[in-house]
């Protein structure tokens, strides 16, 4: 029974056996029925001694006490199955049991054997499954292996690929750059041909140009030789000129000391005469600050004049206003008298001479309400008839 308990822990058999209890879930719906054929399973089948927490952890259904009370009554029900019992008319009661006991013997012998051997064929077969087991993880690591040797053989074609690639398109490129540098080879040899030809022709023209050049420089040293001569003649003559410089410059160096001290002379008049020059300008300063003194005041007193004038002229029209206001009056006082007489002023109207217009403004001005009347201002009046004495005088 321990090797049965340990069985118990394989993850094979679990599964077999929770494989097994679903089936009988599935046929045997009420509780202790589907209790009492675990039992049977666990006990017959897989060798496990059955309980209580075991039967109840593997099927949890119903109570705790329902498991207890269907393993008592599988126990009950095997150990009356595993009684011997001999009928027998002829035999005793002793010979009976010991009959009895040997086929009780023989049995659990048997049993004995029998789980012996599946023991022994248990063992086998988790040995056989432990190989397979190892085989199968060693067919698996090799496979492993054997992908990732693929994908490293993979990575190195793909890379191999690539390198190929990379290569071909070097090689097209060094194609393409050989052409390019045949073809410059070409047009460097066709420049070097046009080069040759050119440096023979540059040659020639050198050599041309070289014996000219010796005859200019031949001719070049004649007019040098020519022009050294002219000026050992020029230099001589500039050596008497100079000396003729020489002399004259003393000479002049003289009169220029006549003419120092002339300019000393004439710095000193001229000083005297910016001196009495001074003077005259202080003196005409003075003389110019009085007269503007002078002019000063002279403005001062026209400010005062034209004041005044223009008082007297104010004084002159407001005079004048009232000699015309006094004219006016004087004007109606003589119209007045004739017109309060009726027919004879009127008459006198139309025998004489019309009326002036100021006469007949006058009269409006006598005929409006409010007009002043010899009456109203006999003052008005005396003075009319003084500036009409006058006048007549």
């Amino acid at each position: 029974m321990p090797a049965a308990d340990l069985d118990l822990t394989d993850a094979a058999l679990q599964a077999a056996m929770a494989n097994d209890i679903a089936e009988l879930r599935s046929r045997f719906p009420e509780t202790r029925a589907l209790y009492r054929e675990v039992c049977g399973l666990l006990f017959f089948r897989y060798g496990v001694t059955p309980t209580a927490n075991k039967l109840y952890s593997l099927v949890r259904k119903g109570s705790m006490g329902t498991p207890a009370e269907v393993l008592q009554a599988f126990w009950q029900e095997l150990r009356g199955r595993t009684r011997v019992t001999i009928d027998h008319p002829d035999l005793p009661d002793a010979l009976k049991q010991v009959a009895a006991e040997a086929v009780k013997t023989i049995w659990q012998a048997a049993n004995e054997a029998a789980t012996g051997e599946l023991a022994t064929l248990r063992a086998e077969a988790r040995h056989a499954a432990s190989a397979a087991e190892a085989e199968r993880d060693a067919a698996r690591t090799e496979t492993a292996a054997a992908r990732e040797e693929v994908a490293a053989t993979s990575a190195q074609l793909a890379e191999a690929r690539q390198a190929h690639d990379a290569v071909q398109a070097d090689l097209a490129a060094e194609r393409q750059v050989h052409a390019a540098t045949q073809a410059r080879l070409e047009a460097g040899r066709a420049e070097l041909d046009a080069a040759g030809r050119q440096l023979a022709e540059l040659r020639t023209q050198f050599s041309t140009e070289l014996e000219r050049a010796r005859e200019q420089v031949t001719l070049a040293q004649e007019r040098a030789e020519a022009s050294e001569r002219r000026s050992l003649r020029e230099l001589d003559a500039e050596r008497t000129a100079r000396q003729q410089s020489e002399r004259t410059a003393e000479a002049l160096r003289g009169q220029l000391v006549a003419v120092r001290s002339e300019a000393r002379d004439a710095a000193v008049a001229q000083a005297e005469v910016r001196a009495r020059l001074e003077a005259q300008s202080a003196a005409l300063a003075d003389r110019l600050a009085s007269v503007e003194q002078a002019q000063r005041k002279s403005v001062s007193d026209l400010d005062t004049v034209q004041t005044e004038l223009a008082a007297a002229e104010r004084r002159a029209e407001r005079a004048e206003a009232e000699a015309a206001l006094v004219r006016q009056l004087l004007a109606e006082l003589r119209m007045g008298p004739p017109e309060r007489n009726g027919s004879g002023g009127r008459r006198r109207k139309a025998d004489g001479p019309g009326p002036t217009e100021q006469q007949a403004q006058s009269e409006r001005q006598a005929q409006e309400p409010g007009a002043p009347t010899a009456a109203q201002n006999p003052a008005d009046g005396n003075d009319s008839s003084d500036d009409n004495d006058d006048s007549q005088q």
